[in-house]
């Protein structure tokens, strides 16, 4: 791993664990819900946020909007690095399996007739329960 990688890859912890801050200082002193997720892929959503977070008169909110300003949108940010990592859920879609065409369907045996001439397999059924 390249010391690019490590880098980045603190860089993304250190924003993790300051959007969380961000995300429980905003529920508890505003009442406003954000989305992690969503501000770690969105530009546009973090700097709402981060705007949000810069008006706020809470000096907690205005220093945590500060430090992720610096790890987002700073010379070495990660939107400004690299283009964003897509959400999870879509890279799930992206590494899923393609769905198995189902095999076609037998022909039932009901045109056959059984030893007693009765053109359904009685015997079959019976043996299900």
């Amino acid at each position: 791993m390249s010391d690019e990688h490590h880098t980045r890859a603190a860089l993304e912890n250190q924003a993790f664990a300051l959007m969380g801050r961000l995300h429980v200082t905003l529920r508890r002193q505003t009442g406003r819900v954000t989305d992690i997720e969503y501000m770690r892929i969105d530009p546009a959503y973090c700097r709402y946020l981060l705007k949000m977070a810069s008006l706020s008169p809470i000096e907690d909110l205005q220093e945590l909007g500060v430090k992720l300003q610096e790890i987002f949108f700073g010379p070495e940010g990660l939107f400004v690095v690299a283009e964003p990592k897509p959400p999870l859920i879509a890279r799930l879609t992206e590494h899923a399996p393609a769905p198995v065409a189902a095999a076609p369907a037998a022909a039932p045996a009901a045109s056959t007739p059984s030893d007693n001439g009765d053109p359904v397999d009685r015997g079959y059924i019976g043996r299900l329960r």
